[in-house]
Formats: C-alpha cells, sequence, structure tokens
C-alpha cells in the first residue's frame, strides 16, 4: 500500500477519481516556443469577471515548457465522436505520436492556438496566471474568443469514453 503524505492510500485515491465523469477537453497551443497539444480532463471555469477557464498539467508534461513560452492555448472540449483526437493527444496512437495534430484539419481563432471543427466548445484563451500545487501546474486563462455548437460531449469515467444520453 503507497499512502500520501496525509495517510491516503494513493491506489484508492486514483480508484475513486477514476469513477467520476468529466467531460475530454483538448489543450492546444501554437506560438514562436513551437506547436503542442496534450488530452486534460479537468478544465473548469473560473470566473464570469473576467471570463476565464482553468486546467491542471503535470509538472513533467511534454507541452509546458511550449505552452509557458507561447503564452497562450485553446481549450477544445471534444464531440462525442472526437474519442480518436483525445486519444492522439493522449499518447495512444503510436502512429500520430510524431505528429498528433494529422488526427484531424485544426482552425485558429484570435491567439493562432490551433482550434477543433466538430468540438463541442472551443476557447481561445492568454495564461492569466499559474499556480503550483503537488505534482501540477494550475493554469488560468482569460477566454478571448470561443465558439460553442449544438452536439453531445465526450465523457470520460472508469477508464473508458461514454455518450452522454439525454433524459
Amino acid at each position: 500500500m503507497s499512502e500520501t503524505g496525509h495517510g491516503i492510500d494513493t491506489a484508492l485515491f486514483r480508484q475513486a477519481m477514476g469513477r467520476t465523469a468529466s467531460g475530454v477537453t483538448v489543450v492546444t497551443t501554437d506560438g514562436d516556443a513551437g506547436r503542442g497539444g496534450v488530452t486534460v480532463s479537468s478544465l473548469c471555469s473560473l470566473s464570469m469577471e473576467p471570463p476565464s477557464v482553468l486546467f491542471c498539467l503535470h509538472k513533467g508534461s511534454r507541452i509546458l515548457d511550449t505552452l509557458m513560452s507561447n503564452g497562450v492555448f485553446a481549450a477544445n472540449i471534444l464531440a462525442h465522436d472526437q474519442h480518436r483526437v483525445a486519444d492522439s493527444f493522449a499518447g495512444l496512437i503510436p502512429e500520430l505520436r510524431e505528429d498528433r495534430f494529422a488526427v484531424a484539419e485544426w482552425d485558429a481563432l484570435h491567439t493562432g492556438s490551433p482550434v477543433l471543427p466538430g468540438a463541442l466548445c472551443r476557447f481561445d484563451c492568454k495564461i492569466a496566471s499559474v499556480f503550483e500545487f503537488g505534482t501540477h501546474h494550475i493554469i488560468a486563462g482569460e477566454v478571448v474568443a470561443l465558439e460553442s455548437f449544438e452536439t453531445k460531449p465526450l465523457i470520460y469515467s472508469n477508464r473508458g469514453y461514454h455518450k452522454l444520453h439525454m433524459v
């Protein structure tokens, strides 16, 4: 049994968190430092004034330096049929590991960060603040442009993708 410094079993914590449901987001960036992207499951709204969102990124993430240097990102909330995009940016498709963006066509809004056609929502952001906590950076972005579409979200829970069924 592995425990955190607070006496919590890490395997049990991971299992419990894995049972929660969340939308699936691909965070992308482009600029002088290059292009990059990663799948995250922790995007949420932060504030209405100014409109802002936040997500968490592991300190060892391969795109962290690129993201920080560019100072901008797009949060693409995936639609129910975009699980291949999520897998690509999670590094789960071997033939796409060198160019994860090859999984789809991409557009841009205000910042130049890649946005995905067909996504549920696309938030174009500039980095407003970055906080460190434990093994992660908490990145707050001010929304400078956004688009939202009528489709169903891609949901992730219990190590698998699910579609939201409206009742």
